[in-house]
């Protein structure tokens, strides 16, 4: 026999299910039903890749990561301004951030595009200070621009090329070159690889050194100092800078002689300011008169860097607050940026200085160059230009007046960069020199003895050098 109240109690039981089943359906059609109304509030392009992006999870042959996804589409949606802006994922800032402050990661070096071409070991790195292995090499100083890394691999037994046939033989063979870091993305800090090395070659597999090169996280120098036939670098361990002799890893100090000091300057990142004024300390100590300021294939990079050397080379300065550039945003806005002080007459009083740049002179490289002429610190005829020409056609710096602007979500830790303003220079014509260039039909002159951007040994460096001291 069935209790009568037990009875109740499951159907009242039964009832209270019942209505939480009815409200569970409920609200998951308010919910559908709410995200219907709003998926058809979005812009038809946003339906169309949510569309697309459930297609593919569906019914592509392979598993596509969400995450690889989305980057691309955030990539592509920044790229499309122009090849200046970028979109960064979390992972990628953080190696921007650590870069623009001359933090890195691995050999150093980088390459020409589309070559295995050396455009630059940069200074401090472990490419800077890698020696050939071994007896016999074609040169006794570390890698340097204008070497070609024909192979690498894991041991001098191993080694792949970097280079690849594609048609033809001898004087008519046409190659195709495999960016070095593609062969080293299995290689970590601490471990080392061999590379295949040639002075003369972008194929040569025989006539090459072996250098052996260890990966490693190191703190950049960006300026180089040459004089009486001695190379400096303000070098960095632990995360301490000294004044370093590395003469033994350069050629530059060779080719720098007499009442003439040279200064490389390779970006502005990092401790470049610093590292800039310890080069003018060491050429006021040194007491010469003539300065080659080299800013061939100096991409740019930090305005902040921009006006901390400014204030070095600004013969005609009034004060120790003078600007050095004049931004235009998209908005209309304008902001005028001032230099970090006024040195010219501690470090190069009575001085003459000379600029030499090329094709790949660009951005914060052409502004200082618009801050030397605009403080006649230098005349038009004071700057070197590499000619490939052969004096056919107008020689030119790269022509980049314009900047960008760096936007980090500070939620999720991606950014974007961004072009937001033309730059002008500080002369009475507001310069801006954008798609244009600094180039030899303005005044500057021609160089000669260059057949690239990077000769290995650089002859250009020693024309320029022999014309200054001709000055």
């Amino acid at each position: 026999m069935q209790n009568n109240g037990s009875q109740a109690k499951k159907m009242s039981r039964g009832k209270k299910i019942l209505w939480a089943a009815v409200a569970v359906l409920a609200a998951a059609a308010l919910f559908f039903a709410g995200f219907f109304v709003y998926y058809l509030t979005l812009p038809s392009e946003v339906r169309s890749l949510l569309w697309i992006k459930d297609k593919i999870d569906s019914e592509y042959y392979q598993d596509i990561d969400d995450d690889e996804f989305w980057d691309a589409v955030l990539d592509g949606a920044v790229s499309v301004l122009d090849r200046y802006s970028a979109y960064y994922t979390a992972d990628e800032y953080d190696v921007v951030v650590d870069s623009s402050r001359g933090i890195s990661q691995g050999i150093g070096l980088s390459f020409f595009s589309g070559s295995n071409m050396i455009a630059e070991a940069a200074y401090n790195s472990p490419a800077f200070y890698a020696r050939p292995q071994g007896e016999g090499a074609a040169w006794n100083t570390g890698l340097e621009t204008g070497m070609y890394v024909t192979g690498a691999g894991s041991s001098a037994a191993e080694i792949e090329d970097t280079f690849a046939l594609v048609s033809g033989s001898g004087d008519t063979a046409v190659y195709s070159y495999s960016a070095l870091n593609t062969l080293l993305s299995g290689y970590s800090v601490g471990e080392t690889v061999y590379m295949r090395v040639s002075t003369v070659s972008s194929h040569e597999t025989e006539e090459c050194a072996i250098v052996p090169v260890t990966l490693a996280r190191y703190t950049e120098s960006y300026v180089l100092y040459a004089a009486d036939g001695e190379a400096y670098i303000y070098a960095y361990t632990d995360g301490a800078g000294e004044w370093k002799n590395v003469s033994e890893y350069v050629s530059v100090d060779e080719k720098v002689s007499g009442d003439t000091a040279y200064i490389h300057l390779s970006s502005f990142y990092g401790n470049a300011v610093t590292e800039f004024g310890r080069a003018a300390q060491a050429y006021k100590e040194d007491g010469k008169g003539r300065l080659l300021l080299d800013l061939r294939n100096d991409g740019g990079g930090s305005v902040r860097v921009m006006q901390g050397i400014a204030a070095y080379l600004m013969k005609d300065a009034q004060s120790d607050s003078e600007p050095v550039m004049r931004a235009v945003y998209g908005n209309g806005r304008e902001e005028v940026y001032l230099a970090g002080g006024d040195y010219y007459d501690e470090y190069f009083a009575g001085s003459e200085i000379y600029v030499a740049a090329n094709r790949n002179t660009a951005s914060a490289s052409e502004a200082l160059i618009g801050v030397m002429l605009s403080y006649d610190t230098i005349g038009y005829e004071n700057i070197f230009i590499t000619d490939l020409s052969g004096g056919t056609q107008a020689a030119r710096t790269y022509g980049k007046g314009i900047m960008q602007t760096t936007f980090e979500n500070r939620f999720t830790g991606e950014a974007i960069k961004m072009t937001t303003a033309t730059i002008h220079w500080p002369d009475e014509a507001s310069t801006c020199i954008h798609d244009k260039g600094i180039t030899t039909a303005d005044g500057a002159v021609p160089t000669q003895g260059a057949k690239t951007f990077g000769d290995y040994p650089d002859n250009e460096l020693v024309w320029i050098l022999s014309q200054v001291a001709a000055a």
